[in-house]
């Protein structure tokens, strides 16, 4: 207790010893130098804070524009993805009519070759059966003759 009310008592003397006056000059133009540093500080402060404003305004902007042309890239290839689709469809059924006209002539060649082939065989009939009833008169014809 008794150390507490020296230090107490020692801060008392040196407060009184010295002129009342110029401890508050000494303490405003200390307060006046702290004030001073804290104004300039909260003044960057200020201008960082409207320096990052105005970044993010601009980058807001920039992100904006991107997105607007990434948008439009978008629709374009969503545009040229459907052309080729209606493309791609009208190039399948010009192939499917394609593939059905020449399964239409496979058919008819295969039809055509087979009339071809039951004509021969019928004409080589009768020109067999020509053959053979000529060869059987001939044989008869000798036959009579000798």
């Amino acid at each position: 207790m008794q150390a507490t009310k020296d230090f107490f008592g020692n801060a008392l003397n040196t407060v009184k010893g010295k002129d009342l006056n110029a401890i508050v000059e000494d303490f405003s133009s200390e307060m006046t130098l702290v004030a001073e540093g804290l104004s300039e500080d909260q003044a960057r402060l200020h201008e960082l804070c409207q320096s990052v404003a105005a970044q993010q305004t601009l980058d807001r902007e920039e992100l904006n524009r991107t997105i607007g042309q990434m948008e439009e890239a978008i629709s374009s290839a969503d545009d040229r993805i459907s052309t080729l689709e209606k493309n791609l469809e009208s190039g399948i059924q010009k192939l499917q009519k394609n593939l059905d006209q020449l399964e239409k002539k496979s058919e008819e060649k295969k039809k055509h070759k087979l009339d071809n082939l039951s004509g021969l065989v019928r004409q080589l009939t009768i020109l067999v059966g020509v053959a053979g009833g000529a060869w059987i008169i001939v044989t008869i014809l000798n036959l009579f003759k000798g």
